[in-house]
């Protein structure tokens, strides 16, 4: 049975709902979060059903949901595929006792806004929760490396195709995203409406094929990296034969 009252926090705070292995351990969680007074949790619970159920009924802002709840190693990540399909989901951070690099891809992937591993000091949780309900992405060094990692040893996709498909207006917005800002900074760099923003980042969703907003981020970082190969490759064919010797 999920938990729903005794926390205390400012009623216009950011709304969270927590998710561990543990009934101790997700109270100690809430308490963590709210400590100070940043965020209210408004549910704590120990099993994937009672995370979905909380999500469902109480539309939190942000859910930190570890990778191992109470009835399984993983079931985190399957919390998190299942969130995929509700009409409104949170913002989802995932909790990791550490993090390896399948996990951290598989939950980015999977719709993940931030890694927040438990070696970590509890007050960067704090800044990962701020970046995360802001619209941003949270990751640290080991876990960017991994990213990276993936997509050099991944197939590169022929990115170049799909990204003529997006207007200049759908381009730009990417950019931004993947640049790190926000919808609300995007709106108010580009003088738009939050509503419009979303807007253009479902067609660009659907015109790329992908679904999240980490994907869309991943999504650039690869076809900046295939356009600059380009680039060094079309520098390298004009170089002058004498250029070329006269550096052997």
């Amino acid at each position: 049975m999920s938990v729903r009252a005794g926390f205390r926090g400012d009623p216009q705070s950011p709304t969270v709902v927590v998710g561990d292995d543990s009934r101790m351990g997700s109270q100690l969680l809430a308490s963590t979060i709210q400590s100070h007074n940043d965020f209210r949790v408004v549910g704590s619970a120990i099993t994937r059903l009672e995370v979905i159920s909380d999500i469902s009924k109480l539309q939190p802002d942000i859910a930190v949901i570890s990778s191992r709840l109470q009835d399984g190693a993983l079931t985190g990540l399957q919390v998190l595929r299942e969130l995929r399909t509700l009409q409104t989901s949170p913002r989802v951070i995932m909790l990791l006792d550490d993090d390896p690099s399948e996990l951290v891809i598989e939950s980015f992937r999977n719709g993940a806004r931030g890694i927040f591993c438990r070696t970590e000091m509890t007050t960067q949780l704090r800044k990962c929760m701020q970046c995360v309900y802001r619209g941003q992405i949270w990751a640290n060094n080991t876990e960017l490396e991994h990213i990276v990692d993936a997509l050099k040893q991944g197939p590169a996709p022929k990115v170049a195709t799909k990204m003529a498909a997006l207007s200049k207006r759908e381009e730009e917005i990417a950019q931004l995203v993947a640049s790190g800002f926000s919808n609300c900074e995007v709106a108010q760099r580009l003088s738009l409406s939050r509503h419009t923003v979303k807007n253009y980042l479902f067609r660009v969703y659907e015109k790329l094929g992908i679904s999240t907003r980490m994907e869309v981020v991943l999504y650039i970082l690869q076809c900046r990296r295939q356009l600059n190969g380009s680039e060094e490759f079309h520098q390298e064919r004009q170089r002058s034969p004498e250029d070329q010797s006269g550096n052997a």
